[in-house]
């Protein structure tokens, strides 16, 4: 009897016409109060210098973006999104959640359309609860955006080769936002646009498999378009941005490909207890094992550019050392398509078990974002203007993890203690009439050890840990 009372409910709720917004107003309360609980930390901080301390478009290429080596999107976003609502932590953050809402509203609204609203409903429930994209979404970074355009670009492959399948025209308008989705996405990572070509190259393949030969020219067709706009940028990195030296400059350790899975892992289910409570909840819903591997099989073409994006990923970070778990984040909505077709052909025998599913999502969803930590600028920067003793001369010395001027350690002193303190790249250091010592971020506190000792730093001193960002000052009687 209870369990008949659960299922009318979960009936209810999915064929109500209210579920669309309440998904989307408990996503919004996931995120709105974390927005600014945190520091914004150094990538971030970065966004916020290059985008709304600069005057200008210009001076933004020109001093920031030209020797960054990330496309220009979601900066040029942020400068006009600053120049409307203004420039504080929460303000900047917000951005990122609009983009996430818009990117969820058009992903429902576009499956809904081209596939069924059951499986808009399942896809929104995982996307809007997945703990990942709801950190992503309340960080300055471009992530929120590229996950949104991927998602868009997802289901639009997939609506091709539904097309592709039955025989049907791809409609001028279908390939119309494709081939804008894909410009854009292009200009917001270069791992956008690693998902753009493998999607474009498996519509293809699967066009040319089935004999569709109209429809291979015309997926080919579309996709020279937006690689020869993509190419803009490319050319422009090639004369303004050493990309050879830049890569050699942010490659401070090589990639741990382990580490790299099991973070991307986290996205999903926030840590490996996360993880195991999801696989767990996941059991029951495969017990009809032999029919689930039909349907892995019936939809694992979902799964190939993400599998495809994982080996390129493999053969970049063999050369390169610098593939992020943040980059795979285009891979998710595949993932969670997939699962959300699986779980539409399963829904009707395990609706009590798939709901399950989605509120254990949700509950790590909510615990992940009102638990993460980031880096403290925040607190050390007012730690070291109230606290710390300056003389008129004095610096505020780190240690350059790249070549030049270009650091962006040194942007914190742009954005949160402002041009009156002048950054030293040259390390550690004892200035006369100044209690600081040294500043760092994205290390631990061994290594600042064996920092001060390589710069011959032996009166005694005092670490400060603001959430691994590093303050050293000379200790105090």
């Amino acid at each position: 009897m209870k369990n008949n009372l659960l299922e009318n409910f979960i009936v209810y709720l999915f064929n109500s016409k209210t579920i669309f917004y309440l998904i989307l107003i408990v996503a919004t309360l996931i995120v709105i109060p974390n927005i600014d609980r945190e520091s914004l930390w150094l990538d971030e901080i970065f966004s916020a210098t290059a985008s709304l301390k600069t005057s200008s478009l210009d001076l933004m290429f020109s001093k920031y973006i030209s020797r960054d080596g990330n496309p220009p999107l979601y900066y040029v976003l942020l400068f006009y999104w600053g120049k409307i609502f203004g420039s504080g932590d929460f303000e900047i953050r917000l951005l990122s959640y609009v983009v996430t809402l818009l990117g969820l509203i058009l992903s429902y609204l576009l499956i809904k359309k081209h596939f069924s609203r059951k499986l808009a409903i399942l896809f929104l429930f995982l996307s809007a609860f997945t703990p990942g994209v709801l950190y992503y979404a309340q960080e300055a970074r471009m992530y929120s955006l590229l996950y949104a355009l991927s998602s868009l670009a997802s289901i639009i492959f997939l609506i091709f080769l539904k097309r592709i399948r039955g025989s049907q025209k791809i409609e001028n308008m279908l390939l119309i936002y494709y081939f804008l989705v894909g410009v854009l996405i292009c200009y917001t990572h270069h791992f956008g646009s690693l998902i753009i070509f493998l999607l474009s190259f498996v519509t293809i393949i699967y066009s040319l498999v089935l004999k569709k030969n109209r429809s291979a020219i015309t997926i080919l067709v579309v996709s020279i378009f937006i690689g020869i706009l993509g190419m803009i940028w490319l050319i422009f990195q090639f004369y303004f941005v050493d990309m050879g030296n830049h890569i050699k400059q942010i490659s401070w350790d090589r990639n741990n490909l382990k580490n790299i899975i099991f973070n991307f892992s986290t996205i999903f289910a926030v840590n490996k207890f996360g993880v195991a409570a999801l696989l767990i909840l996941l059991a029951p819903i495969l017990r009809n094992f032999n029919y689930f591997l039909i349907l892995v099989k019936k939809y694992s073409i979902i799964l190939l550019p993400v599998l495809l994006l994982f080996l390129t990923s493999y053969l970049i970070s063999i050369m390169i050392f610098t593939i992020s778990e943040r980059y795979l984040i285009v891979t998710v909505p595949l993932i969670l398509l997939f699962i959300s077709f699986i779980f539409n052909e399963l829904f009707d025998n395990n609706k009590i078990f798939v709901f399950l599913y989605i509120i254990g999502l949700l509950i790590l969803s909510v615990f992940g974002n009102y638990t993460y930590k980031k880096q403290n600028w925040r607190d050390a920067s007012k730690y070291i203007q109230n606290k710390i003793y300056f003389s008129p001369n004095s610096k505020v010395p780190i240690k350059s993890l790249l070549d030049g001027s270009f650091d962006r350690l040194m942007f914190v002193s742009y954005y949160f203690m402002e041009s009156k303190y002048v950054y030293s790249p040259d390390g550690p250091k004892i200035q006369d009439n100044c209690d600081l010592i040294y500043v760092d971020g994205h290390t631990n506190e061994e290594e600042i050890k064996r920092t001060l000792v390589e710069y011959n730093i032996n009166i005694p001193y005092e670490i400060l840990n603001f959430n691994k960002v590093f303050v050293v000052i000379k200790k105090r009687n």
